[in-house]
């Protein structure tokens, strides 16, 4: 089974990450795509996945990264071309404004670490 389609607050810590490091020339070790992936682990939007050991894990990360170049006017690549409708969302909606993107995916980030994490998360289960 295939892992759930990101989450609008997903797509925002990970634009946020685009545009602080090179993506062109990252990889899935990067410590900040690592701990972007912890991150999304920990957020806990998506309940039970089927193979948590591939839930967004540092390559997905990157993967996703690298979906976003296809929208960068800065970008003479193609980037990823697969990807969803939220991507060009996100991207319009915060691209300009950086600032704005940085606030949004701190308070993200501290509503993530101020929430348990379930061992056993389900889709019943409140957020």
């Amino acid at each position: 089974m295939r892992n759930p389609t990101w989450a609008r607050d997903e797509l925002i810590l990970a634009l946020d990450l685009y545009f602080r490091i090179d993506v062109s020339s990252v990889a899935a070790h990067n410590a900040e795509i690592v701990a972007l992936s912890g991150t999304l682990k920990s957020l806990g939007l998506h309940g039970n996945v089927p193979d948590p050991a591939r839930f967004r894990n540092p390559n997905g990360v990157s993967m996703k990264l690298f979906n976003f170049l296809r929208f960068d006017p800065d970008y003479s690549g193609v980037g990823l071309t697969r990807g969803g409708k939220e991507e060009a969302a996100v991207w319009e909606e915060f691209s300009k404004e950086k600032e704005r993107l940085r606030k949004v995916a701190d308070a993200i980030r501290s509503c993530s670490l101020s929430r348990p994490i379930p061992e056993n998360p389900s889709l019943s289960e409140e957020i």
